[in-house]
């Protein structure tokens, strides 16, 4: 028995042990957010006023009015809606190079037009699961109630029912066109794609879950939130995005206990913004503490906050010498994130530099063409 209890103990302190250590590993001692600007992922090759066409497809105008909007918060391009404009009505998506529709691209007075062709498709499948429920069997007996006091119990029994669910399915496709009006020329095509896949009811069915038949929504509001996610797929295929990486700062302590003083220090100023007294104070550090990994690695992440190509070659040198230093995969995974984002900026850059070229001169030509 003592054997038996021994074993049960050290089995315990052991499963106590990994928790901690699993835990400490994947916390870290504060976060911070990094904004980072996401290329285009196609070139528009300097394209700065764009006419958003008609989007054909039952859900077209759903994705094209969601895209259209989406991109005025975009600085990048001058926006052209032509919503009200019904000669442009019979440009679609397969004839838009159509050298008949010319004239009327033309008189937009943009640099391209893009327009799409949306598919959606959605499907409800229904059936149920058994679960098990308990029952009355209708016979009783002696128990007590919260109260304390003697009472009928109701004897109850565990059976197998069946309880309904619907698994909705549904996806929407856009794929679209980018016309040079100054090429005279298609220069960027693609597809985007948003699936659902919910099940509502059966085993799902309780207040936690969110799941439950009274949530299933309608099908037109479940392609609209499609459409939206669709839309901002667009977007990001165009134009450039920002998004937002979470970082973990390093105090140099282990297991989530002790830390550096002067780190700690550091980390403070950064949480608040104030991004020279931390990097002075982690400079400091270094001086005196030339091995300190921890001081290499925030030094890194605060190069990284500031987003040109040439600080985030810095935190890049900062997190190698962070590696070399110590052993955490919080450093490797800053390297491997850093090395992704310098590339990006790279890309992002010539991007920038092609829309702030300054544009040719324009004259008219016959028949109201634009020569270049």
């Amino acid at each position: 028995m003592y054997g038996q209890k021994k074993n049960i103990l050290t089995k315990t302190i052991t499963t106590l042990f990994i928790a901690v250590c699993i835990l400490a590993t994947s916390s870290c001692a504060v976060k911070t957010k990094i904004y980072e600007i996401k290329p285009a992922e196609v070139s528009l090759q300097g394209i700065k006023t764009l006419a958003v066409l008609k989007f054909t497809g039952k859900y077209g105008e759903s994705v094209r009015s969601d895209f259209y909007n989406r991109l005025t918060n975009v600085k990048h391009f001058n926006l052209i809606d032509t919503t009200n404009i019904n000669t442009l009505d019979k440009i679609i998506f397969d004839q838009l190079d159509d050298p008949r529709f010319l004239p009327e691209l033309e008189a937009l007075h943009a640099d391209g037009v893009i327009t799409g062709r949306v598919t959606a498709d959605i499907n409800d499948r229904h059936g149920s699961d058994q679960m098990q429920m308990q029952e009355g069997t209708g016979r009783y007996k002696k128990g007590t109630n919260i109260f304390g006091q003697e009472v009928d119990v109701e004897i109850m029994r565990t059976v197998l029912k069946p309880v309904k669910y619907v698994i909705r399915q549904a996806s929407l496709t856009t794929d679209f066109k980018v016309f040079d009006l100054r090429t005279k020329k298609i220069i960027a095509t693609g597809k985007v794609t948003k699936n659902y896949n919910e099940k509502f009811g059966g085993k799902n069915d309780n207040f936690f879950s969110g799941k439950t038949m009274s949530k299933l929504p309608a099908k037109n509001q479940t392609l609209n939130e499609l459409s939206s996610l669709v839309s901002i797929a667009l977007v990001a295929k165009i134009s450039p995005t920002q998004i937002t990486n979470t970082v973990c700062f390093d105090d140099g302590g282990t297991l989530g206990i002790g830390g550096h003083k002067g780190i700690k220090r550091g980390i403070e100023f950064a949480k608040r913004g104030v991004w020279e007294d931390a990097i002075e104070i982690w400079n400091d550090i270094i001086k005196t503490e030339p091995n300190n990994a921890s001081a290499y690695y925030n030094l890194g992440i605060a190069y990284e906050s500031f987003k040109t190509l040439n600080n985030l070659q810095k935190a890049l040198t900062l997190y190698k010498k962070a590696v070399r230093n110590g052993d955490k995969t919080l450093y490797l995974d800053a390297m491997a994130r850093t090395k992704n984002k310098i590339k990006n900026r790279k890309k992002y850059d010539q991007q920038k530099q092609m829309l702030n070229n300054k544009p040719a001169k324009r004259n008219k030509g016959s028949q109201g063409l634009r020569i270049y």
